[in-house]
Protein backbone atom coordinates (compact mmCIF):
# COMPACT_ATOMS: atom_id res chain seq x y z
CA UNK A 1 0.00 0.00 0.00
CA UNK A 2 2.82 2.47 0.65
CA UNK A 3 4.74 1.32 -2.14
CA UNK A 4 1.28 2.32 -4.35
CA UNK A 5 1.07 5.57 -2.34
CA UNK A 6 3.98 6.97 -2.89
CA UNK A 7 3.37 5.94 -6.95
CA UNK A 8 0.22 7.71 -6.99
CA UNK A 9 2.35 10.72 -5.49
CA UNK A 10 4.51 10.78 -7.68
CA UNK A 11 2.63 10.47 -11.10
CA UNK A 12 0.48 13.23 -9.34
CA UNK A 13 3.68 15.69 -9.17
CA UNK A 14 4.90 14.70 -12.63
CA UNK A 15 1.57 15.26 -13.89
CA UNK A 16 1.75 18.81 -12.46
CA UNK A 17 4.99 19.74 -13.83
CA UNK A 18 4.46 19.06 -17.16
CA UNK A 19 1.44 21.30 -16.73
CA UNK A 20 3.10 23.99 -15.29
CA UNK A 21 5.88 23.89 -18.27
CA UNK A 22 3.02 23.47 -20.77
CA UNK A 23 0.94 26.06 -19.20
CA UNK A 24 4.57 28.62 -19.16
CA UNK A 25 5.29 27.80 -22.50
CA UNK A 26 1.83 28.77 -23.53
CA UNK A 27 1.83 32.18 -21.61
CA UNK A 28 5.69 32.92 -23.48
CA UNK A 29 4.09 31.72 -26.87
CA UNK A 30 0.99 34.73 -25.94
CA UNK A 31 3.34 37.01 -24.66
CA UNK A 32 5.44 36.77 -27.79
CA UNK A 33 2.74 37.31 -29.65
CA UNK A 34 1.03 40.57 -28.27
CA UNK A 35 4.69 42.23 -28.22
CA UNK A 36 5.12 40.70 -32.00
CA UNK A 37 1.37 42.42 -32.39
CA UNK A 38 2.52 45.95 -30.89
CA UNK A 39 5.73 46.33 -32.43
CA UNK A 40 5.62 48.96 -34.62
CA UNK A 41 6.01 48.36 -38.38
CA UNK A 42 8.53 49.93 -40.74
CA UNK A 43 7.28 52.93 -42.47
CA UNK A 44 6.82 52.23 -46.44
CA UNK A 45 9.53 53.50 -48.64
CA UNK A 46 8.24 56.08 -50.94
CA UNK A 47 8.82 54.95 -54.46
CA UNK A 48 10.42 58.24 -56.55
CA UNK A 49 8.51 60.49 -58.10
CA UNK A 50 8.27 59.33 -62.15
CA UNK A 51 10.36 61.75 -64.02
CA UNK A 52 8.84 61.38 -67.27
CA UNK A 53 5.76 63.07 -65.35
CA UNK A 54 7.67 65.83 -64.21
CA UNK A 55 8.82 66.87 -67.74
CA UNK A 56 4.96 66.58 -68.38
CA UNK A 57 4.76 69.04 -65.80
CA UNK A 58 7.18 71.40 -66.59
CA UNK A 59 5.63 71.64 -70.22
CA UNK A 60 2.69 72.18 -68.81
CA UNK A 61 3.87 75.23 -66.75
CA UNK A 62 5.73 76.79 -69.39
CA UNK A 63 2.62 76.53 -71.45
CA UNK A 64 0.72 78.62 -68.94
CA UNK A 65 3.32 80.96 -67.76
CA UNK A 66 2.46 84.75 -67.89
CA UNK A 67 3.81 86.46 -71.31
CA UNK A 68 3.44 90.58 -71.63
CA UNK A 69 4.78 90.70 -74.84
CA UNK A 70 8.33 91.86 -73.73
CA UNK A 71 11.40 89.19 -75.09
CA UNK A 72 13.34 89.98 -72.34
CA UNK A 73 10.93 89.51 -69.74
CA UNK A 74 9.38 86.61 -71.04
CA UNK A 75 12.15 84.84 -72.11
CA UNK A 76 13.23 85.37 -68.11
CA UNK A 77 10.21 84.03 -66.77
CA UNK A 78 9.86 81.07 -68.81
CA UNK A 79 13.92 80.37 -68.07
CA UNK A 80 12.87 80.80 -64.27
CA UNK A 81 10.29 77.73 -64.74
CA UNK A 82 12.65 75.58 -66.96
CA UNK A 83 14.88 75.83 -64.54
CA UNK A 84 12.75 74.93 -62.19
CA UNK A 85 12.20 71.67 -63.62
CA UNK A 86 15.81 70.78 -63.99
CA UNK A 87 16.28 71.94 -60.12
CA UNK A 88 13.25 69.22 -59.76
CA UNK A 89 14.47 66.68 -61.66
CA UNK A 90 17.87 66.93 -60.22
CA UNK A 91 16.54 66.64 -56.42
CA UNK A 92 15.01 63.60 -57.60
CA UNK A 93 18.49 62.18 -58.46
CA UNK A 94 19.61 63.75 -55.54
CA UNK A 95 17.53 61.51 -53.19
CA UNK A 96 17.06 58.06 -55.48
CA UNK A 97 20.00 58.18 -57.63
CA UNK A 98 22.97 55.89 -57.33
CA UNK A 99 25.39 56.84 -60.08
CA UNK A 100 28.07 59.17 -58.56
CA UNK A 101 28.75 61.19 -62.01
CA UNK A 102 24.91 61.95 -62.36
CA UNK A 103 24.91 63.02 -58.55
CA UNK A 104 27.41 65.17 -59.02
CA UNK A 105 26.00 66.54 -61.97
CA UNK A 106 21.91 66.84 -60.34
CA UNK A 107 24.17 69.04 -58.21
CA UNK A 108 25.80 71.13 -60.62
CA UNK A 109 22.57 71.69 -61.93
CA UNK A 110 20.70 73.24 -58.77
CA UNK A 111 23.67 75.29 -57.71
CA UNK A 112 23.85 76.25 -61.76
CA UNK A 113 19.97 77.41 -62.06
CA UNK A 114 19.99 79.30 -58.66
CA UNK A 115 22.82 81.58 -60.11
CA UNK A 116 20.98 81.98 -63.22
CA UNK A 117 17.98 82.41 -61.56
CA UNK A 118 19.27 85.35 -59.60
CA UNK A 119 21.21 87.26 -62.32
CA UNK A 120 17.72 87.11 -64.23
CA UNK A 121 15.45 88.41 -61.50
CA UNK A 122 18.21 91.24 -60.73
CA UNK A 123 18.68 91.97 -64.02
CA UNK A 124 15.21 92.72 -64.65
CA UNK A 125 14.82 94.36 -61.28
CA UNK A 126 16.92 97.05 -62.35
CA UNK A 127 15.66 97.20 -65.98
CA UNK A 128 11.87 97.74 -66.42
CA UNK A 129 10.44 95.69 -69.14
CA UNK A 130 9.96 97.71 -72.27
CA UNK A 131 6.91 98.63 -73.99
CA UNK A 132 5.05 95.34 -75.72
CA UNK A 133 7.19 94.21 -78.83
CA UNK A 134 5.18 90.93 -79.81
CA UNK A 135 1.84 89.39 -79.43
CA UNK A 136 1.45 86.74 -77.10
CA UNK A 137 -1.24 85.37 -78.69
CA UNK A 138 -0.54 85.54 -82.15
CA UNK A 139 0.65 82.28 -83.45
CA UNK A 140 2.41 83.79 -86.72
CA UNK A 141 4.69 86.12 -84.85
CA UNK A 142 8.09 85.12 -85.45
CA UNK A 143 9.24 85.43 -81.48
CA UNK A 144 5.99 82.87 -81.00
CA UNK A 145 6.86 80.32 -83.43
CA UNK A 146 10.27 80.11 -82.23
CA UNK A 147 9.28 79.76 -78.25
CA UNK A 148 6.67 77.13 -79.33
CA UNK A 149 9.66 75.35 -81.61
CA UNK A 150 12.10 75.61 -78.81
CA UNK A 151 9.84 74.01 -76.22
CA UNK A 152 8.17 71.37 -78.38
CA UNK A 153 10.88 68.22 -77.16
CA UNK A 154 9.02 68.78 -73.90
CA UNK A 155 5.79 67.81 -75.36
CA UNK A 156 6.97 64.35 -76.37
CA UNK A 157 8.90 62.37 -73.61
CA UNK A 158 11.34 60.44 -74.75
CA UNK A 159 11.29 56.14 -74.36
CA UNK A 160 12.89 55.97 -71.02
CA UNK A 161 15.53 53.17 -70.20
CA UNK A 162 13.36 52.26 -67.21
CA UNK A 163 16.40 52.88 -64.28
CA UNK A 164 16.53 56.21 -62.36
CA UNK A 165 19.93 56.67 -63.60
CA UNK A 166 19.44 56.05 -67.07
CA UNK A 167 16.27 58.35 -67.20
CA UNK A 168 17.41 61.19 -65.36
CA UNK A 169 20.24 61.34 -67.53
CA UNK A 170 18.30 60.60 -70.80
CA UNK A 171 15.36 63.34 -69.74
CA UNK A 172 17.97 65.81 -69.07
CA UNK A 173 19.46 65.80 -72.56
CA UNK A 174 15.96 66.55 -73.77
CA UNK A 175 15.44 69.00 -70.61
CA UNK A 176 18.90 71.09 -71.78
CA UNK A 177 18.15 71.19 -75.27
CA UNK A 178 15.17 73.24 -74.92
CA UNK A 179 16.98 75.19 -72.10
CA UNK A 180 19.66 75.52 -75.39
CA UNK A 181 16.90 76.57 -77.76
CA UNK A 182 15.35 79.01 -75.28
CA UNK A 183 18.27 81.04 -74.84
CA UNK A 184 19.18 81.15 -78.23
CA UNK A 185 15.67 82.59 -78.65
CA UNK A 186 16.91 85.12 -76.42
CA UNK A 187 20.20 86.18 -78.30
CA UNK A 188 17.94 86.83 -81.51
CA UNK A 189 15.77 89.06 -80.35
CA UNK A 190 16.80 90.63 -76.24
CA UNK A 191 17.67 93.49 -75.95
CA UNK A 192 18.90 93.62 -72.08
CA UNK A 193 22.73 93.08 -71.86
CA UNK A 194 22.92 91.52 -68.56
CA UNK A 195 19.56 88.75 -69.52
CA UNK A 196 21.37 87.93 -73.25
CA UNK A 197 24.36 87.57 -71.19
CA UNK A 198 22.98 84.86 -68.91
CA UNK A 199 21.36 83.38 -71.92
CA UNK A 200 24.80 82.89 -73.57
CA UNK A 201 26.21 81.45 -70.22
CA UNK A 202 23.07 79.04 -70.82
CA UNK A 203 23.91 77.95 -73.72
CA UNK A 204 27.50 77.29 -72.86
CA UNK A 205 26.97 75.47 -69.79
CA UNK A 206 24.24 73.17 -71.13
CA UNK A 207 25.35 72.41 -74.31
CA UNK A 208 28.49 71.47 -71.77
CA UNK A 209 26.13 69.23 -69.84
CA UNK A 210 24.71 67.59 -72.75
CA UNK A 211 27.66 66.24 -74.26
CA UNK A 212 28.53 64.41 -70.40
CA UNK A 213 25.40 62.93 -69.96
CA UNK A 214 25.58 61.35 -73.63
CA UNK A 215 28.80 60.59 -72.77
CA UNK A 216 27.15 58.29 -69.68
CA UNK A 217 24.56 57.12 -71.29
CA UNK A 218 27.41 55.95 -74.03
CA UNK A 219 29.45 54.48 -71.42
CA UNK A 220 26.66 52.47 -69.58
CA UNK A 221 24.56 51.06 -72.68
CA UNK A 222 26.73 47.73 -73.16
CA UNK A 223 26.55 46.99 -69.47
CA UNK A 224 22.71 47.51 -69.07
CA UNK A 225 19.76 45.79 -68.64
CA UNK A 226 17.71 47.95 -70.38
Amino acid sequence: MKVSFLILVWLLAGSGLISSCSSRHDTDEHELEVHAGTKPKPAPVAAPPALGDTLQLLAQQLDTARRLGCWDEDFARLMSVHHGGAQRLAAVELSHGKDSTLRALAQHVLKGHERDNHVLTLALTQQPPAGQEYRPGNAQDPFVRRITAALAPLRQPPSLPGTLDADFATIMQVHHQTGVALAQTELAYGKDAEVRNAARQIVRDEQAEIKQYQRWLKAHAANSSY
